[in-house]
């Protein structure tokens, strides 16, 4: 029972001046002399108790920033409390006070969720100036933990923005590229003498709306390419290629816009390269992107080559460039050249028109083929423009596992939304063995998830069953006993020994804030 209640400073507000603090010593001189110098000299708002079991029931019952208790005290002593504290009410602040205190003991408390910890026999006015320190660092959190909630509710408000006005750009493209196009055909229509016969000025006019017409569904397309990019909407669709297809395909496509200024477009291709895995008709516009670009900002007479080598020592990735004899870009202009409606400054740059979205919507294709793409110039001496592309013998066994998870992660993140990824190996020397025990557990796998949407998928070259699915940590450990209970089952069919099966487990946000984090975590507990 509490043997002395806590009281209000004449001339101030308890709730805004006083904070109210809850002192348990089964010590009762102890517990006066820290309730008088807290409460009547110090102006908090005091309360004492006797016991671990009091401090329980009144924290139950009352509001209190801050518990100083005693360490040593007959049934629970401070460290247990300062646990069941930090379990049951974790917004109020612990402080333990011990007249055999050591480094040990003082360790432990701060494991167990205590703030500080002091040695009697206590000074006081040091006393107060640690627990008033303590509270401020309290406020101090918590006015950063609401400045991060107005931070988050902001940024989810830009982010809505965000979705609405590339909603908005890609219908507003699509939906004018069809009165567009009928407007094109009418004018091309009456160009070529259909309508009736036209003179040297009308066709004149004709061939000057034909060219704005053209350059109209130029930036319609740019637009809805981004928007499709930055919405994470666009349609990849991964295959094993050989590289020189795409860049001789475009080389020869621009060929003539090339020679209109004698420039000549050179493709370096010499050595065997391993075959690349991504898109073929994203790759072909990124090099038709840069390509076109490289022959815009280059003066007539000039030169462009297109070469490719491997990028790293394991031949993982491949590695494209595209260099030209233009007009360079200066340093500070180099990390801003991918952003949208960047456009570098210079007399030949501002002759050439454009909408500035064009490497912007190129790092956005390289991104989703799982490359990067870089660039480097002086000025007077020319451009190289270099992009990576994964090789199929370094990244295809990752590359539609990589996708899923990318795809699902921004979804969850989208919707905050929680996401766990089950990652199941077998541990099996025979490779027909192993695979036909996968094929078993997938099935048995899908049978254990709770919602449509779930995936289940292969990690071809490492033969381990990955799992996508919507689940909170409570649910997730739920699943993962699903899991294992069907597999055990599965495996017991297999004779003696069973195979050892193992299983990995990750949950977003609870656990990782990151897809990376997320598959790190699931990676690291499968292997222990």
């Amino acid at each position: 029972m509490a043997f002395l209640e806590g009281k209000s400073i004449p001339g101030r507000e308890r709730i805004e001046m006083q904070k109210r603090i809850l002192i348990v010593d089964d010590e009762k001189e102890i517990g006066l002399l820290l309730y008088q110098a807290l409460g009547c000299i110090s102006g908090f708002y005091v309360e004492v108790v006797e016991s671990g079991e009091e401090a329980l029931q009144k924290i139950e019952k009352e509001s209190f920033d801050l518990v100083l208790t005693d360490l040593k005290m007959p049934k629970m002593d401070g460290l247990q409390l300062v646990k069941e504290i930090a379990q049951a009410k974790p917004e109020i602040l612990t402080v333990l006070m011990s007249g055999h205190g050591s480094i040990d003991s003082a360790l432990e408390a701060m494991k167990r969720g205590a703030s500080d910890y002091l040695t009697k026999p206590l000074n006081l006015d040091e006393l107060v100036i640690r627990l008033q320190k303590v509270l401020d660092e309290k406020q101090r959190f918590l006015s950063l933990k609401d400045y991060a909630y107005e931070l988050e509710r902001a940024n989810k408000e830009l982010r809505k923005i965000d979705e609405i006005k590339s909603e908005f750009v890609s219908v507003a493209s699509h939906e004018l590229r069809t009165p567009l196009a009928a407007i094109k055909n009418a004018v091309q229509l009456m160009r070529s003498g259909k309508t009736g016969e036209i003179n040297e000025n009308q066709a004149k006019f004709l061939s000057m709306a034909e060219r704005n017409i053209n350059r109209l569904t130029n930036i319609l397309s740019d637009l809805l390419d981004l928007s499709r990019i930055e919405s994470g909407k666009i349609d990849i669709k991964f295959e094993e290629l050989d590289v020189r297809i795409p860049v001789e395909f475009v080389a020869s496509t621009l060929k003539p816009q090339a020679d209109a200024k004698s420039i000549q477009i050179e493709v370096n291709i010499t050595q065997p390269l391993p075959a690349v895995y991504g898109d073929q008709e994203k790759i072909e516009q990124i090099l038709t992107n840069l390509i076109g670009n490289a022959i815009k900002f280059t003066p007539e007479g000039g030169k462009v080559v297109v070469s490719t080598q491997p990028f790293d020592a394991l031949e993982r990735k491949l590695a494209i460039s595209v260099r030209d004899t233009g007009i360079g870009i200066p340093k500070d202009q180099l990390e801003k050249i991918f952003e949208k409606f960047h456009q570098v400054e210079g007399s030949l740059h501002r002759l050439v028109s454009g909408t500035g979205l064009g490497l912007a919507i190129t790092k956005g294709l390289v991104e989703a083929n799982y490359g990067t793409i870089w660039a480097e110039s002086e000025v007077g001496e020319g451009s190289v423009f270099t992009f990576t592309l994964p090789t199929v013998e370094g990244e295809r066994r990752d590359l539609h596992f990589r996708s899923m998870l990318d795809r699902e992660f921004q979804r969850a993140n989208g919707n905050q939304s929680p996401l766990t990824l089950f990652l199941i190996e077998i541990q099996e020397e025979k490779v027909d063995t192993k695979d036909a025990l996968l094929d078993q557990f997938e099935v048995q796998v899908k049978q254990c998830l709770c919602r449509k949407g779930d995936i289940t998928l292969r990690r071809q070259k490492e033969k381990i069953l990955a799992v996508l699915c919507e689940a909170d940590l409570t649910g997730a450990q739920a699943v993962r006993q699903r899991i294992e209970r069907e597999i055990k089952k599965c495996a017991m069919n297999w004779g003696d020994p069973s195979p050892i099966v193992k299983v990995g487990m990750a949950t977003y946000p609870a656990e990782a804030f990151s897809k990376r984090e997320l598959f790190r975590l699931a990676k690291e507990r499968l292997g222990g």
